[in-house]
């Protein structure tokens, strides 16, 4: 915390030279990350939205798309094209603006909410026509009913992460979908799927047993006089 005051002040031009450069950081422990299953991810969905409609769906959508709060909280309709399946975030953390493909149950969610004309959010209350700006009471709720106290919001962040590596998407562009800076962050989420590295390890190598086979078999051809195509050389 004090390291990143000081790079604030010298950004702000406040100081003139970091005073910790000379020290180094201690190294901090890896924390425990606990990651819902798809059901218990969808059970929370479901005991949310029947504390209320809006916080449901906002956070069945944080859960499908990986969006960060404060993305799903500002985000407007203007940015959801439900014909191309895909919601723009703009550019938030890392500065570059993404696209996030829409699931089925993602459409349907989304399709529950109504929308209001005097507000472009997606998350709006009809009672007030506002933007939701405190989602925290119905979701406290329904997580203690979906027995998931563990549960905050980042975590559907986690999910979302933890489904797609284990639905086969590639690393680079989980990184991508979830507007992370730095790969690293990302591969946290390879150990919470069984089997994962040791599957991308066996395609390699099988890869690696085709590729010396066609090699062997053009050799092959070579020394008996033919093409790699079969035709005879003359």
């Amino acid at each position: 915390m004090l390291s990143h005051m000081f790079t604030f002040a010298l950004k702000k031009r406040l100081i003139t030279a970091h005073p910790m450069t000379r020290y180094g950081r201690l190294r901090e422990n890896e924390k425990a990350l606990r990651v819902m299953t798809l059901e218990e991810e969808r059970g929370l969905v479901q005991k949310v939205m029947d504390e209320n409609l809006i916080i449901g769906c906002y956070v069945g959508l944080l859960g499908e798309t990986g969006l960060r709060k404060t993305e799903g909280l500002k985000l407007k309709w203007d940015y959801v094209d439900t014909r191309s399946r895909t919601v723009t975030v703009e550019a938030s953390k890392n500065g570059k603006t993404r696209h996030v493909p829409l699931s089925d149950y993602a459409l349907e969610l989304l399709g529950q909410l109504p929308r209001i004309d005097a507000c472009p959010f997606v998350f709006v209350w009809p009672a007030t026509n506002l933007p939701v700006r405190d989602p925290r009471h119905s979701f406290f709720e329904g997580r203690r009913k979906a027995g998931l106290p563990w549960v905050g919001f980042h975590d559907l962040r986690h999910f979302r992460a933890t489904q797609w590596i284990m639905r086969g998407v590639d690393i680079r562009s989980v990184q991508g979908l979830l507007g992370h800076r730095n790969i690293k962050t990302t591969e946290r989420y390879v150990k919470f799927v069984p089997g994962h590295a040791s599957k991308r390890v066996i395609e390699a190598q099988r890869l690696e047993d085709l590729e010396m086979a066609n090699f062997h078999r053009r050799q092959i051809g070579d020394k008996n006089g033919s093409k790699a195509d079969g035709s005879v050389i003359h």
